[in-house]
Formats: C-alpha cells, sequence, structure tokens
C-alpha cells in the first residue's frame, strides 16, 4: 500500500470518528438542553461545551455529503435554539419570592392574615 493509499485510509477513518463525535455531541448537548432549568446552570454550561465542540469540529470533518453536513448543521441550529430558549436565572427569582410567601401564609401584598 503506498503512502498515498494509507493517508487516504487514515483520513475516511479520521472523518468517520470526527462525525461519530460530533453526532454524539448534538445528542448530549441537546438533551441537556432539554434538562436545563436556566441559563448558567450546569446543564446549560455542558449544553453550552457541546455546542462549541461541534462548531469547532464540524467544519473540519471531510468527505461529508451535502446532505449530511445540512443535516448537521440543522441539527446544530437546532442545539442553539434550544439554549436561546431557556430562561435566565433573573427571570425565575420573582417567582421565588412568590413561592416563600405563600409557604409563609403571606399574601400577595405581604399581609399576614
Amino acid at each position: 500500500m503506498s503512502e498515498q493509499s494509507k493517508l487516504a485510509v487514515l483520513r475516511a477513518k479520521t472523518d468517520r470518528d470526527l462525525w461519530t463525535l460530533v453526532q454524539r455531541q448534538l445528542d448530549r448537548g441537546l438533551t441537556l438542553a432539554g434538562l436545563a432549568a436556566t441559563r448558567g446552570s450546569p446543564l446549560h454550561l455542558q449544553a453550552e461545551k457541546a455546542h462549541e465542540t461541534v462548531k469547532q469540529l464540524l467544519p473540519k470533518i471531510g468527505g461529508l455529503t451535502p446532505d449530511e453536513r445540512k443535516a448537521l448543521e440543522r441539527r446544530l441550529k437546532e442545539l442553539e435554539t434550544a439554549l436561546d430558549q431557556l430562561p435566565s436565572e433573573n427571570a425565575l427569582r420573582p417567582y421565588q419570592g412568590l413561592r416563600s410567601r405563600v409557604a409563609s401564609g403571606s399574601d400577595y401584598t405581604g399581609a399576614r392574615e
């Protein structure tokens, strides 16, 4: 086997491995984004890391058909959308105060009955 063909075989294997890694990171990121309660939570940060990994690796995968590349890009966009839709921690804070007032028996104005 010539050096050229050995390199071609190695590159094909690398591309397959990168494709598998990107698929798994997309699956992981989408799952974590679905479980995360807010932006900045540990699950959200892990999903963001998966997103960044995919963004870095996707351009490096050779040998993909245009349809395969579009499918990966669609899933990446789906992950971006899922991450963008998470509320910030600040958005949940007003409800936490309400929860504590209700639990303590006070009405919405803060007065006790």
